[in-house]
């Protein structure tokens, strides 16, 4: 499902700007509802940063005005999501069109840019072209992410990256930094931010062999169940040691 948030401080504007999309999602040029739903509608830009953050897996279309009357504005805002989730996209409604400049400065590359001094009828024309393109996006998002799915990580300084999935090895506690984690992949390690158990039901196919590593079932070569061992290459140099206790359950899981 597409995620759709309005931040607007002006109450009236705002339910206003989610009706219009709504009704887009109901009716449009194509035979049934786009699966679609206003998640966040508010005036606090503190709510919309908290929950895309604790959402950065959702594909996100946000409607934001840039002058809310607080200490942090619509860009920054704007700025914000883009750094914590890949999967997003930007309008601006708003009546402070001399800020398109600071968009261009601040690299957040809006969908579109809808001034409200604008035609009622235009501004709802926009917002009904903005939600088929945000939906159009959506699909192509989607079907690409069934055909690679990625592995989405955040490193030190909070900004959201990603490489596909059938590239990583295994991850494992860091030693040394407590909260961290360090990912093993194809031609690269790098530490990143995050709990195990959470990318355990995250990602299905990254499982326990011990207590302190995840691996990824799909990514290995060969397994030395008499030894305990997993390999990652053909030349048996990446590999990892699995618990006693794990290794009958991998083995299943690598026979399926």
């Amino acid at each position: 499902m597409l995620a759709i948030i309005v931040l607007e401080d002006n109450e009236n504007e705002r339910k206003i700007i989610q009706k219009m999309i709504e009704n887009r999602i109901s009716v449009n040029n194509s035979p049934e509802e786009y699966d679609a739903k206003v998640v966040l509608s508010t005036g606090e830009p503190q709510e919309v940063i908290s929950f895309v953050k604790e959402n950065n897996e959702k594909e996100i279309l946000a409607y934001l005005d840039i002058d809310l009357k607080t200490t942090v504005d619509g860009i920054e805002v704007a700025s914000r999501i883009k750094g914590s989730n890949l999967n997003s996209q930007i309008v601006f409604v708003t009546g402070d069109a001399d800020s398109l400049r600071y968009t261009i400065q601040r690299h957040v590359a809006p969908l579109d840019y809808i001034t409200k001094d604008a035609e009622p009828e235009e501004i709802q024309n926009r917002i009904y072209e903005t939600v088929d393109l945000g939906y159009q996006w959506y699909l192509q998002l989607i079907n690409n992410s069934e055909k690679e799915q990625y592995f989405t990580y955040s490193r030190i300084n909070g900004m959201i990256e990603r490489i596909p999935l059938n590239q990583v090895y295994y991850v494992e506690l860091h030693e040394k930094k407590y909260g961290q984690l360090r990912v093993y992949a194809k031609d690269m390690i790098f530490d990143c931010s995050g709990v195990l158990k959470n990318l355990e039901h995250q990602y299905e196919s990254l499982v326990f062999v011990d207590r302190e590593t995840l691996i990824n079932v799909n990514t290995v070569k060969s397994f030395d169940y008499q030894n305990r061992i997993v390999y990652f290459d053909e030349a048996k140099e990446i590999k990892h040691k699995v618990a006693i206790r794990r290794k009958r359950k991998l083995q299943q899981l690598l026979q399926k």
